[in-house]
């Protein structure tokens, strides 16, 4: 379970880089390593971030299933209580009122890649970054 990880170093909206750092910490990565999946970046190429997250992690050899559900709910303990216990990302809302991902392990949260290490308030989605099936 991850204890620590990789601190984003640019926070807040729409700059903020906790989605690289939260795949720099599960990939145990430098964080420039990652691409940028900020909204001011995905929206500079014209891409949705999910999208831009998958080619990107493809390119990788990996996929990602998300458990989701809409970001103005919340996924239900029951859901959570089922998650396996391996580092995963978790998308919700920080305390600070924005969208945020950290890292989490079994449905909660291990790390929190802002430097409050506030964790989320919400959780809309999980995230398990799995290999892709060979063609």
């Amino acid at each position: 379970m991850p204890r620590s990880g990789v601190t984003q170093r640019v926070e807040g909206f729409p700059y903020g880089e906790c989605v690289r750092a939260a795949y720099a910490t599960i990939l145990g990565v430098s964080i420039d390593s990652i691409p940028r999946f900020d909204p001011a970046a995905c929206d500079a190429v014209g891409e949705e971030q999910g999208d831009r997250e998958r080619r990107w992690l493809a390119s990788i050899g990996f996929d990602l299933v998300e458990i989701a559900t809409a970001p103005d709910k919340t996924l239900p303990q029951e859901i959570l209580d089922c998650v396996p216990p391996v580092p995963h990302l978790m998308s919700g809302i920080s305390p600070r009122g924005f969208g945020h991902r950290v890292v989490g392990v079994g449905g909660r949260v291990a790390f929190d890649p802002h430097p409050s290490r506030d964790g989320l308030v919400t959780v809309y989605s999980i995230g398990l970054i799995v290999p892709m099936e060979a063609p």
